[in-house]
């Protein structure tokens, strides 16, 4: 009889150990199971950050994009009417345009430019400054520029003159009566753009890229400072050197 409850109670100690051997089983794979729920859920919200870095990135490019766009002119509208295999490869034109039609096109341009400085030489200066500064461009592209760079100030000057009538009785006068005053006045004003110091990395970096001509850079400074008044110095340098990398690679 002893015998049988011994056992009986070996019996109930061995499955108790049994069943307690289990149950610490089982918090071990819950333990597991939680650790590697914890794991993913950390990963799934790194991914988050992630996608919404790349969302913020992602935007300001279209922001940069859009703003190069509205700055060479170019209407948003239109892209979007546009499907975008037309944008990648576009149909040709209809119609050659001949050398005799360019040269005739260059004649009127020169025209122009001549009539806006009131003086040849003072145009051929800023012609060639403006070859100097794009090499690889024709000379109808260079002139289309500074002409449009003469209209912009010109504009300017208009808004922010408090007499006028000066600006007509210089614009009648003969060629001959204004040989360079308004260069010089520009050169100077061109020669400070506000809040750039020379120590900057990007403002070396420019000069690198203008061979040290601190005065074409300082006109290209003025000029983005103008377009964009509200941007901080490292955004304006960084646009003048862009534009210059992207016009040499073209």
């Amino acid at each position: 009889m002893q015998l049988t409850l011994i056992l009986q109670l070996q019996i109930a100690l061995f499955l108790a150990f049994l069943l307690l051997v289990i149950y610490i089983i089982k918090i071990l794979l819950q333990r597991k199971a939680l650790e590697q729920y914890r794991k993913s859920t950390e990963l799934f919200k790194q991914s988050v950050n992630q996608y919404q870095e790349s969302v913020e990135l992602f935007r300001q490019t279209i922001d940069e994009y859009q703003l190069l766009l509205k700055e060479h002119g170019i209407s948003t509208s239109k892209l979007k009417a546009k499907a975008p295999q037309q944008l990648i490869s576009p149909p040709p034109f209809p119609f050659k345009v001949t050398q005799q039609e360019i040269d005739i096109n260059n004649k009127y341009l020169h025209s122009e430019l001549t009539a806006l400085t009131n003086n040849v030489n003072t145009a051929n200066q800023l012609l060639t400054k403006q070859q100097q500064l794009y090499p690889g461009k024709s000379e109808n592209w260079v002139l289309k520029q500074v002409i449009s760079d003469l209209k912009l100030k010109k504009s300017q000057e208009q808004l922010h003159s408090k007499r006028p009538q000066i600006q007509t009785e210089v614009s009648l006068s003969s060629p001959s009566d204004t040989p360079l005053p308004d260069l010089k006045k520009i050169k100077r004003q061109l020669s400070k753009p506000k809040g750039v110091p020379k120590n900057n990395p990007l403002y070396k970096e420019l000069l690198n890229l203008l061979s040290g001509n601190q005065e074409i850079a300082n006109r290209l400074i003025t000029r983005q400072q103008q377009l964009n008044p509200d941007k901080l110095e490292n955004w304006i340098l960084e646009k003048v050197v862009g534009d210059i990398k992207r016009d040499r690679r073209v």
